[in-house]
């Protein structure tokens, strides 16, 4: 679950900064960002429950995501691993599974 909590407080930080830069160029977001997760415990523990003794050495990246949740600037949801869209763009697959991929995100 550590994987996840790194990742999400590193997408968590690009998003809120992408949020910014629009802010800047004008452009008001009035809805909160949503974040895709693929796990439900890492999701649990973004939206409020304690954390357990086995993540207290990760608790300041929670804590950051954990904040911007509570505060509806961000909204974190469930996405199977399979319909993870971010996957195409960092991992490697075989031509049938590449093909899913790009239907998901609509490129042809």
């Amino acid at each position: 679950m550590e994987a996840e909590f790194v990742a999400a407080s590193q997408v968590a930080s690009e998003l809120l900064g992408l949020s910014e830069l629009l802010g800047e160029l004008g452009v008001v977001v009035h809805e909160p960002i949503l974040m895709h997760v693929d796990n439900q415990a890492a999701i649990k523990q973004l939206e409020g429950e304690d954390s357990s003794g086995k993540a207290k050495h990760i608790d300041v990246r929670v804590k950051f995501v954990k904040d911007f949740v509570q505060k509806g600037v961000i909204v974190v949801e469930y996405c199977e691993s399979r319909k993870m869209r971010v996957d195409l763009m960092t991992k490697s697959f075989p031509a049938p599974r590449l093909g899913e991929l790009r239907e998901l995100v609509s490129l042809e």
